[in-house]
């Protein structure tokens, strides 16, 4: 019906100009324009932080969830079994606290400010998280990254400070780490696994990297209520582990990005999503026990991003709480989206949310051989 007044200029409108025959609509293709998840993302140079040694002090903070407030026991005797460690500790001021929603230890304010403070005060050698939650992504706007930057140090937790790890590493260039936290692991008892603490150590504490990662002998998935007469009085009951699940073959190399693929979901269309061009990609599921089809849900639009086409390598967390089934679906869905690619995968790995896990640093670089069953972190994490 605009034949008379108009031309369809792909989705537009153009107005033909005087003495121009009209009739039937021309239809002109729109510009075609390289999809902005392919465009190439400038990357910041990586920044190592110093390392650690025996009686360094280790800062606390709660940047999401109030449990330290909730469950003070527990919380304590991480504490202490950080402090049998050999290290000293400071607990920022809101670490212990429960805000007015219930939700968080302090306002989005207070628990940056936290943070920034950790990162500035000179004493503090090392940033532990007490706990995850769903609410860190509150603070990214009230970071102060440039205080970041001039003092660079160990910042570690793994579920919901996926996000701030990832963001931290994409503002600054830091090597953050995603491992072992205060109430989920320091605070197991009587102490935190063996083999946690020997891959978190090695990230740490040495100059040199990390190495070949050995499949665990052994897990665990048991959650004993932190409100419950069990909590402290007895460890946590031991399975044997079946080992690292490979899905499809190949070799790569690359550096370590990723975290919980729920928590990442709130860095999607920010500033702060990653850099995955080149990348070992590395993902764990919650205690929140996304549902298999909840996972290929997200999957996909890791697809649309773009994500696929720029990483050298996936390696996926050992899932919480999941039948064998529900693990054999999850495995299906990982490769289904992903079956248009040839990078490598291997699944079932020691991280994530059940124990033990090993530490990954996020920005160094790191190597799969599934013919092997071979991850190797070789790149040193610390100066």
């Amino acid at each position: 019906m605009y034949a008379d007044m108009t031309r369809v200029v792909g989705t537009a409108i153009e107005v033909p100009k005087a003495g121009v025959q009209t009739g039937v609509p021309k239809i002109i293709p729109p510009i075609r324009k390289e999809p902005t998840h392919l465009l190439k993302v400038k990357r910041r140079l990586t920044v190592k932080p110093p390392i650690i040694k025996t009686g360094s002090m280790i800062g606390i903070v709660s940047p999401s969830a109030p449990a330290a407030g909730k469950f003070p026991k527990r919380f304590e005797r991480g504490v202490k079994n950080l402090e049998a460690m050999g290290y000293d500790v400071r607990v920022s001021r809101h670490a212990k606290g429960i805000y007015r929603n219930g939700f968080t230890s302090a306002s989005p304010e207070d628990r940056a400010n936290d943070v920034n403070e950790m990162f500035e005060d000179e004493h503090v050698s090392a940033i532990l998280c007490a706990i995850g939650g769903d609410h860190s992504s509150q603070i990214l706007g009230h970071l102060d990254f440039d205080a970041i930057r001039r003092h660079p140090k160990v910042f570690q937790g793994y579920s919901d400070m996926s996000v701030l790890c990832n963001a931290i590493h994409t503002e600054t260039g830091l090597v953050t780490f995603n491992g072992p936290m205060v109430m989920t692991d320091f605070a197991e008892y009587p102490k935190m696994d063996a083999y946690t603490g020997e891959y978190m150590l090695k990230a740490w504490s040495r100059l040199a990297p990390v190495g070949r990662i050995q499949p665990a002998k052994e897990w665990t998935e048991e959650f004993i209520d932190w409100g419950g007469p069990e909590d402290g009085k007895r460890a946590k009951k031991w399975q044997q582990s079946a080992g690292w699940t490979p899905q499809r073959e190949g070799k790569a190399e690359g550096r370590l990005v990723g975290g919980c693929i729920e928590s990442l979901e709130h860095l999607k269309g920010t500033r702060y999503w990653p850099d995955f061009d080149g990348a070992i990609l590395f993902l764990e599921t919650s205690e929140e026990k996304p549902l298999p089809y909840k996972v290929d849900c997200i999957l996909g639009d890791y697809e649309n991003l773009g994500v696929f086409d720029r990483i050298a390598g996936l390696i996926v967390g050992r899932p919480m709480g999941y039948s064998a089934a529900e693990k054999q679906q999850l495995r299906d869905v990982i490769m289904e989206r992903t079956r248009k690619y040839s990078f490598p995968i291997i699944t079932d790995m020691d991280f994530g949310h059940t124990l033990p896990q090993f530490t990954l640093p996020i920005g160094c670089r790191a190597s799969i051989d599934t013919s092997a069953k071979s991850f190797e972190i070789t790149e040193a994490a610390v100066q």
